[in-house]
């Protein structure tokens, strides 16, 4: 049986249907990944794995991200360049 990592979650390979993905062997990124979990009482192992509802679309690739302390938070990005800037004009009417 494989339980997921991350802190207040509790499914596991048997009463779930998720897929669970083990931490990368990268250092870095599985040290990344470790910092996006944010659980202070251990560090992940070999054996340690996430299930796929922590990832958009349940997909590897993209790093986990779904989290409940994260469930009412708004994240929205405006980029510099979609960002115009305006110039305010008087218009004067004689």
């Amino acid at each position: 049986m494989v339980n997921c990592w991350a802190p207040h979650c509790s499914h596991n390979s048997v009463k779930e249907s998720c897929s669970f993905f083990r931490f990368p062997t990268d250092v870095t990124l599985r040290n990344s990944w470790a910092n996006l979990v944010r659980r202070a009482d251990s560090i992940p192992n070999n054996n340690s794995r996430l299930c796929s509802c922590h990832f958009k679309d349940g997909l590897k690739e993209n790093s986990p991200s779904i989290f409940a302390w994260n469930e009412n938070k708004l994240m929205y990005f405006v980029s510099p360049e979609k960002r115009k800037r305006t110039s305010h004009r008087l218009l004067l009417i004689f």
